[in-house]
């Protein structure tokens, strides 16, 4: 029997009150397979992010609940989760080398410095970083700072990680090459990657499954080749429709 990392159901959430509310998401229902490659699909503005930011706990939902391994983790804190998000802009610390930044996390969780200087390394070497790891994040690249990121995020070992448009912030040739790295790197680990882009080229070329999202409300829910060859509704198909 596959175990499911993450279960949502029948999740709402809304900001504001009264006549200024904006409904975020509708009676979301999804579960994400343990070791699955998924991706949160859609334009700006349909929930996307702010569901990846219930799964992590910077948010709470209005209705509803999230299990992560069949465990509630509605009402915790995004520390007590076993989840790690990287970010967009990837958020290194400037002043910290390429080894301390990754062996933060851990520092944090009172890992003694013998283990962090193992992980650290280990972690270098599976985004083959290894010569960096005295170097400051300004003096690498977009793309060396998107694997250290990676890293950082990788190296506590979380049951999940959280992925929110990592790869938009880097050049087309550099976006195809991480791609191909952070599917390598998903397969290695064996962690549950959930990935967010509204880049449908992106979303079919790494997903093991899709989330199509429209307004708040999930639209379809299948394998990309499925999504690519029978659309559920006219939105996806016209999404979908910029590669298909």
């Amino acid at each position: 029997m596959t175990t499911n990392a993450i279960a949502v159901n029948g999740v709402d959430k809304i900001y504001g009150s009264g006549t200024n509310a904006v409904t975020a998401l509708q009676d979301i229902h999804l579960e994400i397979k343990d070791q699955e490659f998924f991706t949160l699909l859609g334009p700006s503005g349909c929930g996307k992010t702010t569901l990846l930011r219930l799964i992590a706990g910077f948010e709470q939902p209005n209705r509803g609940e999230i299990l992560l391994f069949g465990e509630h983790i509605e009402g915790l804190e995004p520390n007590q989760r076993p989840v790690n998000t990287v970010f967009q802009n990837y958020s290194l610390f400037p002043h910290m080398t390429i080894s301390e930044n990754i062996g933060f996390g851990l520092k944090m969780q009172r890992v003694d410095d013998a283990q962090i200087k193992a992980t650290v390394g280990e972690m270098l070497e599976l985004v083959k970083m290894q010569e960096y790891g005295g170097r400051k994040p300004n003096q690498l690249s977009g793309g060396q700072q998107q694997r250290i990121a990676l890293a950082r995020a990788l190296a506590p070992k979380p049951k999940v990680l959280l992925l929110d448009e990592p790869l938009s912030a880097l050049d087309l040739k550099l976006r195809q090459a991480m791609r191909h790295e952070l599917k390598q790197l998903q397969k290695e680990t064996g962690i549950t990657f959930v990935f967010v882009t509204h880049d449908q080229e992106e979303a079919m070329s790494m997903s093991d499954r899709i989330a199509v999202m429209s307004q708040g409300r999930v639209q379809q829910l299948d394998a990309p080749e499925t999504i690519y060859e029978t659309p559920e509704n006219r939105f996806v198909a016209n999404f979908i429709g910029d590669v298909n």
